[in-house]
C-alpha cells in the first residue's frame, strides 16, 4: 500500500481530487463501474474488436454512468 500513499500524499489528493469529498459507498460504486467498463473494453479487444467509437462509448459511459 505505500506506493498508493506515497501517490496520494505527493500529490495532495486529498484537496485536489474530484473524489475526496465522496463516501465509501459512493467511491465504491465508482470504482465498480469503472472496472466494469474497463472489463468489457478488454473483452471487446479480446473478441477482436476493432471499432473505436464502441472503445470511446464504453469509456465514456464509464465515466459519465458512474457518477452519483
Amino acid at each position: 500500500m505505500g506506493l498508493f500513499e506515497d501517490y496520494y500524499d505527493e500529490h495532495d489528493l486529498d484537496k485536489n481530487s474530484e473524489y475526496s469529498h465522496m463516501s465509501k459507498k459512493e467511491l465504491v460504486i465508482e470504482a465498480e463501474y469503472l472496472h466494469n467498463s474497463l472489463w468489457n473494453i478488454l473483452k471487446y479487444v479480446d473478441n477482436g474488436g476493432t471499432d473505436m467509437d464502441v472503445v470511446k462509448a464504453e469509456v465514456y459511459d464509464g465515466i459519465y454512468e458512474s457518477r452519483i
